[in-house]
């Protein structure tokens, strides 16, 4: 009897631990390592993961090169994809957090101090603020014309661009949307 019971213990665990890899399974591959380097734009990346050649083909860590490109990189485990952005992005206004989001068009911009003055546009959903705003040293910028949306630099800004921007609890802008 305990004879069976261990048995059939054990072919539950096996059972059990195949299925789990069920969606997926392992290959032994044989690479070759050359102390490779990865270089964008004239930059060489760092990475913590060695490239290889396997097939007569390159492989790379996709995150540092796409973060080299100025892309973003995320990982869905619920579809298993891997989502490359050609920008990046930035999270929506958290309002439980004492974020805002304000619409304005620039009329002053002082680049040594990062700050921008705004002409609010107020609606339904807006909050007065003051004209002049302080810029985060790590705002994520983001121009939309059509279908296109590509990030900018602070010193691309122009008085008389439309903007939303997202202010945080600081009240210093964490992100910009420029929009034609």
């Amino acid at each position: 009897m305990k004879k069976s019971l261990v048995f059939l213990l054990v072919g539950i665990i096996l059972l059990l631990s195949a299925t789990a890899f069920a969606g997926g399974y392992f290959k032994r591959i044989d690479v070759f390592i050359k102390d490779i380097k990865i270089e964008v734009d004239g930059i060489n990346i760092k990475t913590d993961t060695e490239p290889f050649i396997y097939n007569d083909r390159v492989f790379v860590p996709l995150r540092p090169v796409a973060d080299g490109l100025g892309c973003e990189v995320t990982w869905d485990s619920k579809e298993n994809k891997v989502i490359i952005n050609k920008y990046k992005d930035f999270p929506e206004c958290d309002y439980l957090n004492g974020e805002i989001f304000v619409y304005g068009m620039i009329t002053k911009i002082d680049h040594e101090n990062k700050t921008i003055e705004i002409e609010q546009h107020i609606d339904d959903n807006s909050r007065e603020v003051t004209p002049l705003l302080s810029i985060r040293e790590d705002v994520i910028i983001l121009l939309q014309r059509n279908d296109k949306t590509m990030n900018i630099d602070f010193s691309d800004l122009k008085c008389g661009d439309i903007l939303g921007a997202v202010i945080d609890k600081d009240n210093f802008i964490r992100g910009i949307i420029i929009s034609f």
